[in-house]
């Protein structure tokens, strides 16, 4: 009986244990409520995750959340922008919380990437601009170039053709750098590198130097520096990311061709009102009446734009990232792909491109850590052989292929002549499946590693070696032809071939190099009496260029069928080849000291050689200091008010260079290939190239720079401001123009001309929060205009010539013509002139809707003495960007404005045969005789072409740079599905512009001048899916 009991009371305790440890397994709910720290008021929208899992949930509108968690205890992470994560462990029998955030006051607190290292913003002395890769990615932008638009003051983005792989843009620091090159130098993960080669989903961060911060890089540093950092592995369980987009684009601007009857009237109205007899025009009015009819077959009337391109072209955009890792190891990768499709309709080739890329960090030891580094960028361009833009572009050709001509013929197997411009009309030209073709295929393969080591005998010591080998290569294939062409007679039915004398030839090249770059560095950081922080940095750095190309050439191909060499025919064969060789070697130290975090210094210097030079030229020491002021910090604004929250006052002084002349340019080249007669043989030899010039050097830059960071209310409130001013000496050039042509050789290159280059920047935002609704809003502006410090010309004595053409001491931009007063519109009107158009001339040849030209000087002739300063250049003066960020619980709104004022742009709306639809409506005419007409009388004077501000247009422009509107779906949602976030976005970029030369169907980002003959600019729409796992 008692065993019995005994083993009924083992029995209870054991299903009570188990009841127990059941109801412990059990997954259980926490909730709570979440405020802000400092007001106590409940905050909706905050973020609550189970971190390490998908499950997470937001607050609802009075702070409050609810989340069933799995038994096992574990950490809730709250977040919120603008305030500081906060991690709170769940315990094992705690289910409410009552959770207060804290602001982030500073966000000068993040730490950004600066020359050979990292710095808080706090600690910043320079001007130094920085994007995160978020804000870039967001942008639906193929190229990373194209992101910066309007992001950072001071900074100059154009945007100059639509040509898929080509698309991106140009970038300049501070308005112009050099004559030769204003590009700055990017540099990715610490090496030179191509900022276009960056996928933009791949960027964690971009950093723009532009003062005495980009010193550090010395002669390559002249015309600021863009420092790309690439995304790393991160501590936490593995996340795959897949960000997928397709877009469609269209011209944001697009020129319509005339018809066939406006082509033939206004070919026909242009020859009579040159002076010519009507009975000689090419078109007779009873042609012109056909044309405009459309009735007979043989009059046809061709829309070449519309048959050639597209409506909307596609491309579309696939990258995939994995992410993830431990204290002990960190990893990443990631692949992605791009196909562009060029809107030519037919034929018209496409870009791809694959970036693949992996790293890993690893802690090896306590003290000893290594990361290794693998990137490889493949692209392929498959297009039309003819040029990308220019007079022998294929955008040059569709503007010479004629209305009159059809675009198919009754037998299919025939191609239709359509142009007498020797290419048979661009529907051949701009098809590669019918004439020739221009392939190009580049890889880029660069692997890195680093080792760190910290000096455990020396606190704050740490031993640092970087090595990277790039290496790259290009296979370049050109094959040039021509089909045989055709024109039908439908009322004989009968072929009449136009065989087009364009020789078959095959170019092709095969180039590569590569770039070893080695650094060896010491950093040295403490903090000694909590007051003083000292960091120090001793770096060197070895970089050696290698560089190699062959090319070979064959005509006399019998068919196209082989597009090989060893098809071709001996006759007029060619080859060539070239190799170079360049290296650097520099050392480099910086010194940076902060007093309680409040008084900055930092000063840099760098010792530079490069092999560019004559050995007794080659080094050179390019020193920077700059210092600040945490205003903020002093007692009396941080014991006296709340409102500012940071204020900094920071100045400094740089010098750099730029070296970006041709290699061993100071010495005296020599060409082989001159044929000198020996004897009476020909025999092939050297030629010199000119005089040499061992004193040839880097350009040198000097910076100054005074500015001042700001942020109040919590730092809601923020900005920059920066004045600058900068000389830069020693511009390569040649004494040409002032020394006589009888010098008797030719010119060595000298360190001659120099520019003086001022400006200013200002960046103003303000962010924050109300219940749901998140917002930042930030613009900015700068402005930066040069002049010529020392120009080499001649001794001009004549006043006009001194203000015409007197370089030295004027701004680098001006653009001089005539004044104008519109359009004649009567004979009263000419015969009333005062002076006369050229000398001798009586002024018979103006007529009516010619080029009404002023006589500014007050004299008898209008002449070269009459032009005066129209224009300021085609670069803009000025730059602003207006950036909004909005989010509404699960819904997100970015946009950016970009603006651009102060330059023009030389109008020009016919570069070849076919008139724009645009002369036709908007042309002078007896019936329209309006003074004001954007193109003056067809056939007129030659005066009409001279340069004048009728021509010359401000070019000054306001455009939706870009837009995207996403979703992000909820967490507590997702989870169900394993998901860990999932956001659907549409997205545009070049929405919509507001500029005077819309009327002109131009863009404002287009080459001056270009008209018709570059691949245009490119509005497009995408729809994108970004998903986690």
């Amino acid at each position: 009986m008692k065993r019995t009991l005994r083993f009924t009371r083992a029995v209870c305790l054991v299903c009570l244990l188990l009841a127990a440890a059941a109801a412990h397994a059990q997954p259980r709910t926490v909730s709570g409520t979440v405020a802000d720290k400092q007001t106590g008021e409940p905050m909706p929208g905050v973020s609550v995750v189970l971190k390490g899992s998908t499950l997470g949930t937001t607050t609802d509108s009075k702070g409050a959340f609810q989340l069933k968690l799995p038994a096992q205890q574990g950490t809730l992470l709250f977040s919120f922008l603008g305030y500081k994560p906060l991690e709170v462990p769940t315990g094992s029998n705690k289910d409410v919380f009552d959770v207060r955030l804290d602001k982030e006051t500073l966000d000068i607190e993040q730490v950004v990437v600066v020359g050979y290292g990292v710095q808080k913003k706090v600690n910043l002395t320079g001007a130094i601009s920085t994007m995160e890769g978020d804000d870039i990615s967001r942008r639906p932008v193929m190229l990373a170039s194209s992101a910066l638009q309007g992001l950072s003051a001071g900074v100059t983005v154009t945007q100059s053709s639509g040509q898929p792989g080509s698309d991106g843009s140009t970038i300049r620091i501070r308005g112009v750098g050099t004559l030769n090159n204003s590009d700055a130098l990017v540099l990715v993960d610490g090496v030179e590198g191509k900022l276009d080669g960056v996928n933009p989903n791949d960027i964690e961060s971009i950093s723009v130097l532009k003062d005495a911060s980009a010193a550090v890089y010395g002669a390559r540093a002249g015309n600021g520096v863009i420092l790309v950092t690439t995304k790393r592995g991160k501590e936490g369980k593995p996340t795959i990311t897949l960000n997928s987009t397709v877009t469609f684009q269209n011209p944001t601007n697009l020129m319509r061709m005339t018809s066939a009857g406006q082509y033939t009237e206004l070919v026909r109205e242009a020859h009579i009102q040159s002076g010519q007899p009507a009975e000689t025009a090419r078109f007779s009015e009873e042609q012109i009446q056909k044309y405009y009819a459309g009735t007979d077959p043989d009059y046809p009337s061709t829309d070449w734009v519309d048959y050639l391109m597209r409506k909307m072209t596609p491309q579309h955009q696939h990258n995939l990232s994995l992410q993830g890792g431990t204290e002990q190891i960190k990893y990443y990768g990631f692949f992605g792909y791009l196909d562009q499709e060029s809107m030519i309709r037919r034929g018209g080739g496409n870009y791809q491109r694959y970036n693949i890329r992996s790293n890993i960090d690893a802690k090896i030891l306590k003290n000893l850590s290594m990361s290794v580094d693998f990137s490889t960028i493949i692209e392929n361009r498959r297009f039309p052989w003819r040029d990308d833009q220019g007079e022998n572009s294929v955008w040059n050709d569709i503007w010479n292929t004629e209305p009159i001509y059809p675009s198919s013929l009754p037998d299919p197997t025939k191609i239709p002549y359509a142009s007498t411009n020797g290419t048979g009309g661009a529907h051949i030209t701009s098809n590669r499946n019918l004439s020739g073709t221009r392939d190009t295929d580049n890889q880029s393969i660069r692997a890195s590693g680093s080792l760190k080591y910290d000096v455990t005998a020396v606190p704050g010591l740490s031993a640092k070696a970087f090595v990277a080998l790039d290496k790259w290569s290009q296979d370049y294939k050109f094959f040039q032809y021509l089909p045989d062409t055709y024109l039908y007679n439908y009322a004989s039915d009968t072929y009449t071939l136009q065989s087009l004398s364009l020789e078959k030839k095959l170019t092709q090249q095969a180039s590569k190099g590569q770039r070893l770059t080695a650094q060896f560095s010491l950093n040295y950081e403490r903090t000694f009496a909590e007051d003083h922080d000292l960091k120090a940095l001793l770096l060197y750095e070895l970089i050696d260029y290698d560089d190699s190309w062959i090319t070979a050439q064959r005509t006399g191909f019998a068919t196209t069928s082989i597009p090989y060499l060893f098809a071709g025919g001996l006759q007029n064969q060619f080859a060539d080849g070239r190799a170079s060789e360049m290296g650097r070697s520099s050392l480099i130290g910086r010194l940076n000291y902060a007093y309680r975090s409040k008084y900055l210094f930092e000063a840099t210097v760098r010792y530079d050689g490069s092999a560019k030079f004559d050995k007794h030229s080659r080094w050179g020491v390019f020193p920077s200091v700059s210092a600040g002021w945490r205003i903020s910090e002093e007692p009396f604004i941080k014991d006296n008010t709340s409102v500012i929250d940071n204020l900094k006052l920071r100045a400094g002084f740089s010098m750099t260079g730029y070296d970006g002349v041709a290699n061993f340019d100071y010495l005296a080249g020599y060409v082989y290939g001159s044929s000198y007669i020996i004897g009476s043989q020909a025999v092939q030899g050297l030629t010199a190239t000119g005089l040499a010039n061992p004193m040839l050097s880097w350009e040198q830059m000097k910076i100054w720079n005074v500015g001042l960071d700001f942020g109040l209310f919590h730092n809601r409130l923020y900005g920059e401001a920066d004045v600058f001013y900068r000389v830069r000496d020693g511009i390569p050039g040649s004494r040409a123009v002032s020394l006589p042509d009888t010098f008797g050789a030719t010119l060595p290159t000298e360190n001659l001309n120099s520019i003086n280059t001022r400006g200013f920047e200002f960046t103003l935002g303000y962010k924050g929060a109300a219940g749901d609704f998140r917002y930042n809003v930030a613009a900015n502006i700068s402005w930066a205009r040069s002049k010529w410090g020392y120009y080499d010309e001649p001794e001009y004595t004549d006043p006009d010539e001194i203000r015409l053409y007197k370089k030295t001491g004027n701004w680098i931009d001006r653009d001089f013509g005539y004044r104008s007063n519109g359009l004649f519109t009567s004979q009263e009107e000419i015969d009333a002139l005062e002076y006369r158009y050229l000398d001798g001339s009586d002024n018979s040849f103006l007529k009516q809707g010619d080029v009404h030209l002023l006589n500014t000087n007050g004299d008898d002739v209008l002449n070269w003495r009459d032009q005066v300063e129209i224009g300021k250049g085609t670069m803009p003066h000025w730059m602003a960007g207006l950036n909004l960020d909005l989010a509404f619980k699960g819904f997100d709104l970015s946009a950016l404005f970009q603006g651009a004022f102060g330059f023009s742009q030389n109008v020009v709306l016919r570069h070849a045969m076919v008139f724009p639809e645009i002369m036709y409506k908007e042309r002078w005419t007896y019936e329209n005789n309006d003074r004001h007409a954007i193109v003056p009388r067809l056939g007129g004077a030659a005066s009409n072409d001279w340069a004048s501000d009728y021509r010359l247009v401000n070019a000054s422009y306001l455009r939706l740079k870009s837009m995207s509107i996403g979703y992000t779906f909820p967490k507590r949602w997702m989870s169900r599905a394993k998901i860990g976030n999932l956001r659907i976005y549409v997205a545009g970029t070049n929405l919509f512009t507001i500029s005077k030369l819309n009327k002109y169907k131009l863009d404002p980002e287009a080459p001056s001048g270009a008209g018709t003959r570059y691949y245009p600019l490119m509005r497009t729409f995408t729809i994108g899916l970004n998903i986690s796992l």
